[in-house]
Order: C-alpha cells, then structure tokens, then sequence
C-alpha cells in the first residue's frame, strides 16, 4: 500500500470520526442506545446540544479544525513554530465563533484568553489537561511517518505543538501516544508494534512541560489494552467495560488510552474504529478523530466506506487530497526540533 493512500485514509478516519460523534458526544451508552440504538451514519446534533448545537449532519467539529490548523502552521515554516500554532489556531477560532454552540475545549480556550491577555506561550498553557493536544496531533504523525526520525525527535516536535494550549506532562505524554501511533501506523507496523510505541512514546513525554495532578498515559493505555483482550470475541461487552472505567470523557489521562483501545478493538478499521467510538459515550468526536485517525493510517481506504468520504468532503466543502499533499510538502523539507534549541534536517 503507498504511503500516499494512508496519509488519505488517516485524514478521512479522522475527519469521519469527528463527524460521527457529534450527535453522541457527551451522552452516555444507554442514551446513544435508545436514541439510535446504532449510530452507523451522520446525525445532525439535537437542538440545545451543550456543545454542537447549530452543526449539520456531517459537519466535523475543532478535532478535524485544529489538525487542519496545524498543517497550515507547518506549512508556513516547515517545523513546528509554537507561535504559528497559536496563530492558526486562532484564525479558525473567529472564524467558527458564531458557527456552534463551543467550538474551544476547555484547555485551549484557557489558553488562547490567556494569550490574548498578554501571558507568554510557555505560560498559558500549563494547566491543560484535557484531549486537545491529542486531538489534532496526527499531522505530526504523517510527518514523521513519512521520514526516518526516531521517537525522541517526534516526541521533541509534539512538544512544540503543546507548548502554548497543553504545556503540561500529561498533556504532552498523551499527544506524543497518539502522534507515535499514526506514525508507526503509516510505517506500516502491525497492531501491537503500533501500541507499544505509543505506549513507550508517552513515558518520553512525561518529560516535557508543568506537573500537574495526573495519572499515568501509557499504563493507563496498557489497561484499557487488556480490557480488550479479554472481551476481544464480544466487542460491545468491551465498549461497556471500557465505559464503566473510563467513561470517555475529555480528560488527557483517560481519552487517549481509551482512543488506542478503541484502535485496538476494531482491528484497525476506519468503519469499525469509528462506530465503536461514536456508540461508547462521552467525548465521541475526539475520541474517534483519534482512533480514526489511527486506523487510517494503518489500513488505508478499504476501510473507509466511500460514503461517508463523499458525505463529509460535501458538507465541509473540502478536498482532502489539498492536505494529503500538502502534508507530503511538508515532509520532504521538515526540520525536527531538538532540546538545544536547534532544528535537525
């Protein structure tokens, strides 16, 4: 499979994810249940929803926003520039402020009002603590996937992307997880090899930004991976027992071991990976943007059902093949960040 095809996918699995979970974020399994009994397709938010009120079926929401954002801050520099981040980020922030009800996760709307204040970068985000530095972190994945840089250089480069909004060691460990995973997903490494450098990926972020109350990413991720295993022949037997411990609500420490369980159970399909997010409970959009963005780029499109390509590039008005490639520009030029404060070729 090129690699072309599974930077696409990720793309798609992400942006489909999103979209999927909007009806279904923040409610709980049994309201998704006698809602829809299934979601497999697009719903429109019901009206007052907390925070997607005023989205169509098929809309994505700030997960698949903030990936884009962060391309587009690549694209200027060809590294990660923290403040470019920062100011990509708040583009798309004015321009969706009237779109829906809260477009801003509570970490990234401390942060920006912080900036926006006159608090330095590297102080506004330090009491992140939630998903969204995880959330739109696979554009750094696909990166590094694409190039032959060890995790060290990929965990340094997410860092960077952290610093302004989720300055904080669980904030970064869990980004680096879930950036780790699409890149070795993309590298075409199977399943377990995928999880185990997340897993390993995470404890090298725990070296980066503020301690703050929190628990561990990675043998959290290890947890949730068991569950799996043992409820692996009835998946909806896991999604209940995923639930009852994590919930799935939108805290760094829990989603993203929820997110790479979910990989996990749907064996790297976009379709299955998706549903089983969206149809968990809590913050499904994000959690599927991740899982979804994993999944892609592990299986390539086979696994994304053509419909709900066609459905979300229509709604949003989008063409990701504009971003597959531009993530292919990126790469061949990118410069890694390193602790002295350098870039490597």
């Amino acid at each position: 499979m090129e690699k072309r095809e599974r930077v696409l996918a990720s793309l798609y699995g992400m942006a489909t994810g999103d979209a999927l979970g909007v009806p279904s974020s923040f409610l709980t399994q049994n309201q998704i249940r006698s809602t829809w009994g299934w979601i497999d397709t697009f719903y429109p938010p019901a009206p007052g929803h907390i925070f997607h009120d005023g989205l169509k079926a098929g809309e994505y929401t700030d997960d698949t926003e903030q990936a884009l954002a962060l391309i587009n801050a690549f694209y200027k520099s060809r590294k990660v520039v923290p403040m470019d981040v920062v100011e990509e980020i708040l583009k798309w922030a004015e321009r969706v402020k009237d779109k829906y009800r809260s477009p801003l996760g509570p970490s990234t709307e401390r942060a920006l009002k912080a900036i926006k204040a006159g608090a330095s970068i590297y102080e506004s985000g330090r009491y992140g603590n939630t998903n969204g530095s995880a959330m739109r972190i696979s554009p750094i994945g696909l990166i590094h996937g694409l190039k032959d840089t060890s995790l060290d250089e990929l965990v340094g480069d997410v860092y960077q992307t952290c610093i302004p909004t989720h300055n904080t060691t669980v904030c970064v460990s869990s980004a680096a997880a879930i950036a780790a995973a699409v890149c070795y997903a993309l590298r075409g490494e199977e399943i377990g090899q995928i999880l185990e450098k997340a897993v390993e990926a995470s404890e090298i972020g725990r070296k980066y930004g503020y301690e703050i109350a929190s628990g561990n990413v990675g043998k959290k991720t290890l947890f949730a991976l068991d569950i799996v295993k043992k409820n692996a022949s009835d998946p909806k037997a896991a999604l209940s027992v995923l639930y009852d411990y994590f919930g799935g609500g939108d805290l760094a420490q829990d989603s993203i071991p929820l997110a790479l369980a979910l990989f996990a159970l749907g064996r790297g399909s976009v379709r299955e990976v998706n549903e089983y997010a969206v149809n968990l409970g809590g913050d499904c959009d994000t959690n599927a943007a991740m899982a979804g963005a994993i999944a892609g780029a592990y299986s390539g499109l086979s696994t994304v059902p053509p419909e709900w390509i066609r459905t979300v590039e229509s709604v949003n008005n989008i063409d990701f093949n504009v971003y597959a490639d531009r993530i292919f520009e990126i790469a061949e030029n990118w410069s890694v960040w390193t602790p002295e404060g350098g870039e490597d070729a």
